[in-house]
């Protein structure tokens, strides 16, 4: 199957936890912050939601920092939650997109089967079984109130029912931000390739994205959709060091201080890899050949502090950008 021929775009996650871990100035830094990420080169920035289990400043006040300071980039979630009523999310979402000038890329998907996201999804007042269920509906509500560009709007699901329901104001971007899945189970992939726009895992290898990203494909050639319908990104951390070493100590540490779990626990369930820029680049050159064509990167540091978080920023963009344009 041939791989899509547009350029490889790389972004990067805003950190979000040092809201949590330090009571400096960090969130007032917010939009500064976005500039530096867009003078530096990247192509867009991202945002993780978990309000309780790993608790961090909310993803889309802090886009909508960045949509205030920023002029190129584009902005997206990664990755929200199905936590809010979704006529409630379809505004949030209209209302950003508007202010962004039609820039935001809506990732989402069910968050981890955990005890800590089993208690976030319960203080929200959703069951945990049924999540998925009702982040399908969700979505389903989303793309038609925004489709309908402020004609009324009715809906019958499972959890949710709409009678009439004009949304406004309508999105910047004619069909709404375009919706990104981060999950990799067989039914979700068949989903994303025959109506979604996007799909961004968290795939532990290059091998097993490139067999994920196949399915999707099938799934849209099936459903009759042109080739550049769904976008290939992944989100992968990434530690770029002076050595490999060094940056394995420095990924220990990050994991460790964010979900207090060791470093083997986490690569079971999420791509992680530091090095050398040149050893990072000859990794994300896996996904790159397995199709990836949007970079989504975390950037770990020794700590949870601001300032190692601008230094990773600089080193990446100065190191580890330039070998990536000239992989794709």
């Amino acid at each position: 199957m041939s791989q899509s021929p547009a350029a490889l775009r790389v972004g990067v996650v805003m950190p979000g936890r040092e809201s949590v871990v330090e009571r400096g100035d960090y969130p007032r830094h917010l939009g500064q912050l976005a500039q530096q990420v867009e003078q530096s080169g990247y192509d867009s920035i991202w945002a993780g939601e978990s309000p309780l289990a790993r608790s961090r400043m909310n993803p889309l006040l802090a886009l909508t920092a960045a949509a205030t300071t920023t002029e190129r980039v584009e902005l997206g979630t990664a990755v929200l939650l199905p936590l809010r009523p979704p006529v409630h999310l379809a505004h949030e979402l209209a209302c950003l997109d508007r202010m962004s000038g039609g820039r935001l890329i809506t990732g989402i998907g069910s968050g981890f089967n955990s005890p800590a996201a089993e208690a976030e999804f319960q203080a929200y007042g959703i069951p945990f079984t049924e999540r998925v269920g009702r982040m399908r509906e969700t979505l389903e509500i989303c793309q038609a109130l925004w489709h309908a560009q402020g004609d009324p709007v009715s809906y019958e699901g499972r959890y949710h029912s709409l009678q009439d329901v004009a949304l406004l104001p309508v999105t910047e971007q004619p069909a709404g931000p375009p919706v990104w899945i981060a999950h990799g189970g067989e039914k979700m992939l068949e989903r994303t390739g025959r109506q979604y726009d996007g799909w961004m895992p968290t795939s532990t290898t290059a091998g097993g994205y490139a067999k994920g990203w196949l399915r999707v494909q099938e799934a849209r050639e099936a459903s009759g959709r042109p080739e550049d319908d769904v976008t290939a990104a992944v989100y992968l951390s990434v530690a770029v060091d002076d050595s490999f070493e060094k940056a394995e100590d420095t990924l220990q540490a990050y994991f460790r201080a964010y979900y207090r779990l060791d470093l083997p626990t986490m690569r079971t369930t999420q791509g992680i890899f530091g090095g050398t820029a040149e050893q990072v680049a000859e990794w994300l050159s896996g996904y790159i050949d397995a199709g990836a064509r949007h970079l989504v990167l975390r950037l770990p540091t020794a700590d949870l502090h601001e300032p190692r978080y601008r230094a990773a920023l600089e080193r990446t963009a100065q190191e580890l950008l330039p070998l990536l344009r000239g992989l794709a």
